[in-house]
This record gives C-alpha cells, structure tokens and sequence, in this order.
C-alpha cells in the first residue's frame, strides 16, 4: 500500500470519526489504529483505542463502540 493510499483512507476515516475525537494512525507494521483522547471524568470507561488488520475492519470497530 502507498504512502498516498494510506493517507487518503486515513482522510475517510478521520472524516467520518474525527468528529467524535478519533485520531487514526497506521503503523510501520502495517495495523491500523484509531486513538481518542484526552479522557474525561464523564468518558474514563468508555472506549479510547481500537486496533484493525484493515482499514474496513476498523471502520467496523469504531461503529461498533460509536453504537455503544
């Protein structure tokens, strides 16, 4: 995968996240991860890290915990 490829599907996925907080990352060895922070005392137990093998099975992920 590209560097291009990558920051374009990062682009998509900040664009449909971002606006809950979520910061997307991919990593040197090829996972994809989605961060949100900092934390409040009203946010501590929900969810601040999902982990994928793709960038589909993240946007799965973070629908999943954005439903919770």
């Amino acid at each position: 995968m590209s560097e291009a490829d990558v920051e374009e599907i990062k682009a998509r996925l900040r664009d449909e996240f971002g606006g809950q907080g979520w910061s997307i990352v991919y990593s040197s060895k090829g996972r994809w991860w989605a961060f949100r922070g900092p934390m409040t005392r009203e946010t501590f137990d929900a969810t601040s890290d999902v982990e994928a093998d793709c960038p589909e099975e993240l946007r799965a992920r973070l629908r999943e915990v954005m439903a919770r």
